[in-house]
């Protein structure tokens, strides 16, 4: 995908690249699995919450925000950290050019899709399956691409069907970025 963003060359290579794509593209639709998937699945036939030990990225291959196997996300390196009361979710690296919004800064909306997933990691691996009800985004300070990025994500408190999450993002010592929401305990994931 980087390639594809960052591209910068005549109009005829553009076109040869392009019909390669395309052609590749094509015979790769025909391999396409069609039925119900998942983040933690390609064929959702593995429950991810039983493998809540596991650092994020193996339980959530196909992740848009730490799934190894999804085009689309970024190379965070997600880790499970012992807090005071829950396991948190600290996430670590560098948003190239795809994800870029305003002139060498992240786009916000990705950072809200990373903040999102990376709190519903976190509910994972404290055994709280539990789908987003609110998240409210606080954009501090401007987040650069291809500098290394901090996300941590953690519980802040659990009342009934409603866990109460937190998060921030660093570049360095300055916090760009923070985020709260509520997710709700839904019975097909409890």
């Amino acid at each position: 995908m980087k390639a594809v963003r960052l591209i910068d060359t005549s109009d005829d290579v553009l076109s040869e690249l392009s019909e390669k794509i395309s052609d590749i593209a094509s015979e790769a639709e025909k391999y396409t699995y069609k039925g119900q998937t998942a983040q933690g699945s390609l064929k959702n036939d593995k429950n991810p919450i039983e493998r809540r030990e596991q650092n994020p990225s193996e339980f959530f291959p196909y992740s848009p925000a730490v799934g190894p196997f999804n085009p689309i996300a970024p190379p965070l390196k997600a880790e499970v950290i012992n807090g005071e009361k829950y396991k948190e979710i600290r996430a670590l690296g560098k948003l190239d050019g795809v994800y870029i919004g305003p002139p060498d800064l992240v786009q916000g909306g990705v950072i809200a899709l990373l903040f999102d997933d990376i709190l519903g990691s976190v509910l994972v691996v404290n055994n709280c399956g539990a789908m987003t009800g609110t998240l409210e985004v606080r954009y501090e300070k401007p987040t650069p691409i291809s500098k290394e990025l901090l996300w941590i994500g953690k519980i802040e408190k659990i009342e009934g069907r409603k866990i109460h999450v937190s998060a921030e993002l660093w570049d360095g010592e300055t916090r760009t970025a923070k985020a709260k929401g509520v997710f709700v305990k839904v019975k097909m994931l409890s």
